[in-house]
């Protein structure tokens, strides 16, 4: 196939930056003679702009071709003045020879989805979430298309999400997995359709449609009717003053050579048939008319397709480059204090997967607090629970923060109600009045326990975890005592830190990088106790240390050390 794309001679630019041999090395196709067709690891090959003397189609040089491993042939010697040109040459001159030979790609690659000429629009992101739990639900449905419903997430400005796919008949084929989905203000209402088709949607070799012509061409060698469907959607646009948008999707394997294993979509901005209400010029002003009316303008072979900005924000996509295992991102969380190790700890959690999580703290946000901890100046007095929430929420669509912006209750029946659902119960108020108050609570179906605390400038972490029907209170004393001695030793032997006037205490000083530190082994210790789940509780103490070298980590220590005056 390659070869009626690639002639047998061809002329491209290259383009150096001021700084060879560092920056970039760009090849494209020259504006005359060059290759028009675009191939897979390749920009879309658009002519240029402005008259200048190449096309937009970029080689993509400097990753893994046609079965290639990075690790083992992709070495682009960045910096080396004699061998860099001819690297890239090199690499061009392979990359041509596999394009016109159908080898740019091969089984076992990831699936390379082609480049899209996306645009700006009022919202930014149209957002969905499909993945391989969601691929059964579109079995039979090929072929098929219908409405969407769209959504907003609260606390991420600018998206639109797929709230609900809908068969022409209105049964739901699939719905949103995360939270749920607020509704569009009415001047912001956005008509939503889908339509899904058997293969990628791509104009030979691997470029994405850009006109109307395109997908009819496309639809032909894939023998789908696009005027059955534009017929059951022009009826919907016309005389609608909303924007709408069309779902275009294809079932796409993870990588080439499998089943595929999750659907894909594009979204295209259509056009607004709001001249319905006159008569339409040129045509009768019937049904037959208005369908040629908007066959042959707004839908016309010529009138370019608008692509949106379009993201899979499903869980396996957000968390592909690292998760906690299922065993913690499953569980119902609760955090009891979310100051700076519980803000922190709370925020690594949700990053890491976990979705149902409840705050508890009574505490307002003091400008005092901001140097260690995720909210900013423009959040002091503000509660730290609605704060920290409003965070988890934006980091993940998925989570459901429950908040209790209240102090722990001391009734044992309120406690016991207040987290029944929640199998970890996480501890990070340092406090021993919500330590003594958790043990009076006692629940019938064990859970895990994990009690985390810093000392004296962030210098070591406790950590203190065990499974039961009840917080250990006095096992927790007996274990820390000994380093809550020492650690008050240090505080009376370096000066009290304080912010300034006022009511006078002495505060507690560390570094939020410290706190970031400490909040990491806090993650890896629940991972433990999750995996272990001990009956009997586990205690461990992390220490920072350094040598001549500097900072060498965090270490287990198992004995508090000689008292040594510490420099800050």
């Amino acid at each position: 196939m390659g070869t009626e794309f690639v002639g047998a001679a061809t002329r491209w630019c290259v383009l150096l930056d001021n700084t060879y041999p560092f920056g970039r090395i760009s090849f494209y196709p020259s504006s005359e003679g060059g290759i028009t067709a675009t191939f897979p690891h390749q920009s879309r090959n658009a002519p240029g702009k402005d008259r200048r003397e190449w096309r937009e189609g970029r080689l993509c040089l400097d990753m893994p071709l046609g079965g290639e491993r990075r690790v083992v042939v992709v070495r682009d010697p960045v910096g080396d003045a004699d061998q860099r040109l001819r690297w890239h040459t090199e690499r061009a001159l392979e990359w041509l020879d596999r394009a016109a030979n159908d080898q740019l790609v091969a089984a076992g690659d990831p699936f390379e989805l082609p480049d899209r000429p996306v645009r700006s629009w009022r919202h930014a992101r149209v957002i969905h979430d499909e993945s391989s739990a969601s691929f059964t639900a579109w079995n039979g449905r090929v072929g098929s298309f219908g409405i969407v419903r769209l959504g907003t997430l609260k606390e991420i400005k600018g998206v639109l999400a797929t709230q609900s796919f809908e068969d022409q008949r209105g049964d739901v084929v699939r719905g949103w997995s995360g939270r749920e989905l607020g509704d569009l203000a009415m001047e912001q209402r956005v008509n939503g359709f889908w339509w899904l088709w058997p293969q990628p949607v791509v104009v030979r070799p691997w470029q994405a449609p850009e006109t109307w012509r395109d997908i009819r061409r496309i639809a032909k060698t894939m023998n789908i009717d696009v005027d059955s469907m534009f017929r059951w959607l022009f009826p919907q646009l016309q005389g609608s003053k909303f924007s709408a948008i069309l779902l275009l999707g294809y079932p796409m394997p993870r990588r080439l050579g499998e089943d595929a294993s999750e659907v894909h979509w594009d979204s295209l901005l259509l056009p607004i048939l709001d001249e319905a209400a006159g008569q339409p010029r040129g045509f009768r002003p019937n049904a037959h008319g208005w369908w040629h009316r908007d066959r042959c303008g707004n839908f016309a072979d010529t009138v370019a397709l608008k692509y949106l900005f379009t993201d899979n924000w499903s869980e396996d996509r957000l968390q592909a480059r690292g998760r906690l295992p299922r065993s913690v991102r499953d569980c119902n969380i609760t955090v009891l204090g979310v100051g700076a190790l519980g803000s922190v700890v709370s925020e690594l959690l949700v990053r890491a997967g976990a979705k149902n999580i409840a705050l508890v703290d009574e505490d307002v946000l003091e400008s005092g607090n901001i140097n260690r901890h995720a909210a900013t100046l423009a959040d002091v007095g503000s509660s730290k629970v609605s704060v920290v929430a409003e965070r988890l929420r934006q980091i993940s669509p998925t989570v459901r923060v429950v908040e209790f912006s209240e102090r722990l209750p001391s009734d044992t029946t309120a406690i016991e109600a207040q987290l029944d659902e929640y199998n970890i119960i996480i501890d990070c108020t340092s406090s021993d009045v919500a330590l003594s108050t958790l043990e009076r609570a006692w629940w019938s179906i064990p859970r895990t326990f994990a009690s985390f605390s810093m000392g004296f400038g962030g210098r070591r972490l406790f950590s203190f975890g065990v499974s039961g029907n009840r917080f250990p209170h006095d096992e927790f004393i007996r274990s820390v005592r000994p380093w809550l001695e020492h650690e008050s030793k240090v505080w009376a032997d370096n000066d009290e830190v304080f912010e300034g006037a006022g009511c006078w205490s002495p505060l507690f000083p560390a570094r939020y990088d410290d706190v970031v530190l400490a909040a990491a082994v806090c993650v890896k210790e629940l991972e433990m106790l999750m995996a272990k789940m001990p009956s009997e509780p586990r205690f461990r103490v992390f220490a920072q240390t350094s040598t001549d070298d500097g900072f060498q980590g965090f270490a287990p220590e198992s004995t508090p050390p000689a008292m040594e005056r510490s420099a800050l």
